[in-house]
């Protein structure tokens, strides 16, 4: 028939649907279709659409049809990822790029919540798994996982809820549910994808985490960190009605600039700052939320009213984007001069009145009282309604609003205050875990050195705290317990005024913390999240290759525990190996008459006669020395015997990729799958040479070997990395996982060791 679709164009649709960019009747109607044709449905596809179902992308009553329609269709198809399987190939795997079988059960990727579980963790959906047609509701299960607990609050953008994660007991998150005008604009969601894996970049003290944009049928959801506290408007609202004191002000102004500069620098803009989206946490901290959200949300479709979306707030928004111009720095400048404002004095600058209006009406901001002349002309320049007249940048604005002589040092009383009024709040929000603070005593006049010196250590043992949440060390480690907890003791006491108690708390905060950071285990996020997937999909299909979704099923994102390592920092050379075969006498299975193997044109030849030995003549420069060259055409087992040589190990898949993707990168230059070097021609280079881009300084991390690792099975273990003999970009990711029989040895896969430590090593500076 004519219009019968093909099963390439139903898997094509379902990562439509995963992305939110295609809808789930569209859906139904496309497969009914391909479900009534005489071409039966691959394995894969089947795989890919009761995972989906499983994953609660889907409605469940699809399943029966599915199964109907699928089941007795021809044979389980092993499916290949980006090179078509040779006619005729030696004894072991049939191509290094297999993946494995899909299981029935297992969602594929591009419709999986990221970061947290494995593919055997997933069930069918809860009963009360919102379907299209029933609105979110308070006690229902998202994707399969997250149980909405309670309702936080509602704004423009959605409704955000507390939800707990039942398959990671403990874990915890806020989730916001976006409104269905925002969900239902293709475009809109597709930016917003784009926006939220920029936020994932920014780890920041000021920055609250957003960790994904999922689906579950026709509900779009974003998950993010839980705090404790109150946003800055109810601050003002019920705390401040005629203003913050400056000096009390000044410490979250500072945050606030901090976290909109650091955004910058990184090609980020917010564009929706305002009170509601400044969140002060029970310790006094500020933190910006839904960064780029809302500039995602307005995206560039004319005829789409931005304010309607609640993807902006016309009161903060400059002229520029209120006429709808390109985003720049300095409309967050504008959104941020109208925060201080309201900060200071509890009114907005020009009486809620838009930036439009207030420039028609020709209006200045009144002075304020609390600050001195150069202060006031520092923030009617950042209200400036033509952008050639703004403040320039963040730093400028934060520097001219500096306060004079000692008031740049916050007083004990005065940042203890805010504690207090925003722990007697009870307002729960966005922190990761853990119970509400207990209310803390009035706050009693205390002063002199002691005094000085226990807020001095008290903003010591918070950046700890903040050190500890960004390399995310696991919060069952006892020691990060007893350190927040004595941090928390800490607050209270120096709130109450009791100065040798909390230094003492301090103390023992400072030492648990400590040790939590030297030798607690952290969480390891590997895998690829949807967007990743979608995004190899389109990488091979635009190459040439047909790929879906289900061909990635075994980078399903999870989340580990890691225990201390360290791992070698190159890739183990040509002159380290041959001093290991010499002492030992040993010999590689290519050496024993097996050869090696290459992947050329698509197909995997074997090269008799070939070994680690022949390859290291070829790989330096004629008269140069190959000592310093990472050695290659190694075998699992060769390695596996030279780690233990070294009283080492091979690294487990987990912490390669740890190591490898300290940002999340998906390859290992960045995001981008243009590769910064592209018009270059590509070469091996000896370990010195490689870019160090792993999270310890680690080089050649990707993009110079396959390296073994410690995963798979018996008959098949896995390489992670990518070679330098592939150009594809598909294969060029972090995620990307390979499979091999290990007595086969490629020209291009080598290793490097790993061992079990007491302390973690020290990360290079300005590495994550």
């Amino acid at each position: 028939m004519a219009n019968t679709p093909s099963w390439n164009e139903v898997e094509a649709a379902l990562a439509g649907v995963a992305s939110g960019t295609s809808s789930v009747q569209q859906f139904e109607a496309l497969l009914e279709r391909a479900l009534g044709s005489a071409a039966p449905a691959p394995a894969g596809t089947l795989a890919a659409l009761r995972g989906a179902i499983a994953a609660g992308v889907l409605p469940a009553h699809l399943l029966a049809r599915i199964d109907a329609g699928g089941s007795a269709r021809g044979s389980q198809q092993t499916q290949l990822r980006g090179v078509d399987a040779p006619s005729a190939t030696p004894t072991g795997a049939e191509t290094r790029f297999r993946a494995r079988e899909a299981p029935a059960q297992e969602p594929p990727l591009a419709t999986a919540p990221p970061d947290r579980g494995t593919a055997s963790q997933w069930s069918e959906p809860d009963p009360k798994t919102p379907r299209p047609d029933h609105e979110v509701a308070t006690g229902m299960l998202l994707g399969g996982r997250y149980r909405l607990e309670r309702k936080l609050g509602e704004g423009g953008m959605g409704v955000v809820y507390f939800a707990s994660d039942e398959e990671v007991r403990g874990e915890t998150f806020a989730i916001k549910v976006l409104r269905p005008e925002i969900r239902e604009q293709p475009e809109a969601l597709a930016l917003l994808r784009e926006e939220v894996r920029k936020t994932r970049s920014l780890s920041h003290p000021n920055v609250v985490g957003v960790y994904s944009l999922n689906s579950d049928h026709s509900n779009v959801y974003m998950l993010m960190e839980y705090l404790e506290g109150k946003t800055l408007d109810a601050l003002i609202d019920e705390d401040f009605g005629r203003g913050i004191p400056f000096n009390r002000a000044w410490p979250l102004i500072q945050d606030i600039g901090a976290a909109l500069a650091f955004a910058h620098d990184r090609s980020v803009i917010h564009s929706d700052l305002k009170p509601s989206n400044i969140f002060v946490t029970t310790s006094g901290r500020a933190k910006l939320v839904d960064f780029g959200i809302a500039r995602a949300a307005r995206g560039r479709t004319r005829g789409v009213d931005p304010a309607a979306l609640g993807a902006l707030t016309p009161a903060y928004a400059s002229c520029e984007m209120l006429e709808d111009k390109d985003p720049d720095n300095r409309d967050d400048i504008y959104a941020l001069g109208c925060v201080i404002y309201e900060m200071l004095c509890g009114k907005h600058p020009f009486g809620n009145r838009s930036a439009v209006e207030a420039r028609d009406e020709k209006l200045k901001p009144a002075p304020l009282a609390t600050l001195s002349r150069g202060q006031n002309a520092t923030l009617a320049k950042a209200l400036a309604f033509d952008r050639e007249q703004r403040t320039a940048s963040v730093e400028e604005l934060v520097a001219g609003l500096q306060p004079g002589g000692n008031r740049s040092r916050t007083p004990l009383l005065l940042a203890a205050l805010v504690v207090v009024l925003v722990a007697g709040a009870g307002i729960a929000w966005w922190l990761r875990g853990g119970a509400p603070p207990r209310a803390a005593a009035p706050a009693v006049e205390s002063s002199g050195p002691a005094a000085q010196r226990a807020h001095d250590e008290l903003s010591e043992v918070r950046e700890l705290a903040e050190q500890a949440r960004k390399l995310e060390v696991d919060k069952a480690d006892p020691s990060l317990s007893q350190g927040l907890s004595r941090l928390q003791a800490a607050e209270q006491q120096l709130a109450a005024g009791a100065v040798p108690e909390a230094t003492a708390s301090l103390g023992d905060a400072q030492t648990a913390l400590r040790a939590a950071l030297s030798g607690a285990g952290r969480l390891a996020r590997v895998g690829s999240e949807p967007e990743e997937v979608l995004l190899a999909v389109n990488l091979c299909n635009r190459t040439g290759g047909h790929c879906s979704p289900a061909d990635f099923s075994d980078e399903a994102p999870h989340t580990v525990v890691l225990k201390p390592f360290a791992l070698d920092p190159t890739g183990v050379t040509n002159a380290a190996f041959a001093e290991f075969a010499q002492a030992k006498a040993y010999t590689t299975e290519a050496e024993r008459g097996r050869g090696l193997y290459a992947v050329e044109g698509g197909k995997l030849i074997a090269r008799p006669g070939e070994s680690w030995r022949t390859l290291r003549e070829h790989d330096a420069a004629p008269g140069g020395d190959s000592a310093d060259y990472p050695v290659r055409g190694i075998d699992f087992a060769a390695a596996q015997a030279y780690c233990a040589w070294r009283n080492a190990r091979l690294p487990t898949e987990e912490e390669w990729e740890f190591s490898a993707r300290p940002d999340q990168r998906i390859f290992p230059w960045g995001d981008d799958p243009t590769r910064p070097d592209a018009g270059a021609a590509p070469r091996l280079k000896p370990v010195s040479e490689q870019p160090a881009t792993g999270r310890f300084g680690e080089r050649g991390l990707g993009g110079m070997l396959w390296e073994w690792v410690d995963g798979g099975t018996a008959a098949e273990r896995v390489f992670r990395g990518a070679s330098w003999l592939d150009a594809d970009p598909v294969h060029q990711r972090l995620a990307q996982r390979g499979l091999e029989s290990p007595t086969r040895a490629h020209v291009d896969t080598g290793f490097r060791c790993a061992k079990s430590v007491a302390a973690w090593p020290s990360a290079p500076a300005g590495a994550s």
